[in-house]
């Protein structure tokens, strides 16, 4: 029987009704899977074993409440006894987040041997060494313009070359830290550097610089994938009189089609998810370039479904459980009732 351990933030910090995360364990639950959840916070190593504080998920209500969800008691597991980790903790990548990652792989290779942290999705080798937003430096043709560095000379060099340009801080996510530079100016110039010697702490940590893409201003393609194959996509809208994105704080989300550029980079961006076995992943596209990889906790599914009208949630388990056949299933459970 599959078992799914879904890790998240503090219970009181998720917008529950419109988790992503929640809203797999809440189809998982229909397909009458067992489910848990576990405070990242509880994961820890104790008495010669890594553990964490688990409840069971027991029922969730339709409109997944934070009132609605009825929970078990807590319980110290270990993480070999799940079929299924999902670890979607919210950037920034920072010690809060890579820790208790190290920790669930500990104790799974501790239990399970090397093939333990498999249990993990997405797999722990690439949330713990890849950044989301260079992946697309694996696909060179797909990425803008763009310099990763802490060195004030190569990033005026990008600046001075662009005019115009997007500061990214490599670990977080959601547009926190992006700002937009224009370097076309000798005031410009002067006021980009004194933005960059604040985030770089005096030019030593590294930032991302990319050239600002004109095809913001109508928005950004997320592109949804489900085991290296496009499941859904959507469009993305700024927010209002500002170049950035963010759904939390009112930007939209519209049904769009897709252009000929967005599909063949569709096409080499599923290749390359299989062949770095991520198995959940979300991809912006801005002018058919790769602005960001979201696979730490790729996210926007509850409101794709509401904008599209399509049970993701649904394919997404059965491709999880059915296809790769984990535990002891080989057919699909009955879906109970809604």
């Amino acid at each position: 029987m599959t078992d799914f351990l879904w890790v998240t933030d503090p219970w009181e910090t998720l917008s529950h009704a419109q988790d992503t995360t929640l809203r797999l364990a809440q189809e998982a639950l229909q397909l009458r899977f067992k489910n848990y959840w576990c405070d990242v916070r509880s994961i820890r190593w104790q008495q010669n074993h890594v553990i964490l504080t688990a409840r069971e998920i027991l029922s969730i209500a339709p409109d997944r409440s934070k009132k609605g969800f009825h929970l078990g008691s807590p319980q110290e597991m270990e993480p070999s006894h799940f079929s299924q980790i999902h670890y979607r903790t919210d950037p920034p990548l920072d010690l809060a987040y890579i820790h208790p990652l190290q920790l669930l792989s500990l104790g799974l290779q501790k239990n399970l041997g090397n093939k333990g942290p498999e249990r993990i999705i997405n797999p722990p080798s690439v949330l713990l060494m890849a950044n989301e937003k260079l992946e697309a430096g694996l696909l060179s043709s797909l990425m803008p313009p763009t310099v990763a560095t802490s060195q004030w000379e190569h990033l005026l060099q990008l600046g001075l070359s662009e005019k115009k340009t997007v500061l990214k801080p490599m670990n977080e996510a959601q547009s926190h830290g992006v700002e937009l530079l224009d370097w076309s100016t000798n005031a410009g110039i002067k006021k980009a550097q004194k933005i960059l010697d604040q985030v770089t702490h005096h030019f030593t940590r590294p930032v991302i610089l990319q050239k600002y893409l004109k095809g913001i201003l109508k928005g950004e393609t997320r592109l949804w994938f489900l085991d290296g194959k496009l499941l859904a996509h959507a469009r993305k809208l700024p927010l209002r009189g500002d170049f950035r994105v963010n759904i939390d704080r009112g930007s939209g989300l519209a049904r769009q089609g897709l252009t000929s550029q967005d599909k063949s980079a569709a096409k080499k961006i599923g290749r390359h998810l299989h062949q770095r076995e991520i198995r959940l992943a979300a991809i912006d596209l801005i002018d058919g370039y790769v602005t960001d990889f979201n696979f730490t906790s790729p996210g926007l599914i509850v409101q794709m479904e509401q904008v599209l009208e399509k049970n993701l949630a649904l394919a997404i388990i059965r491709s999880l459980t059915i296809k790769h056949k984990l535990g002891s299933h080989s057919k699909s459970p009955k879906r109970q009732d809604k």
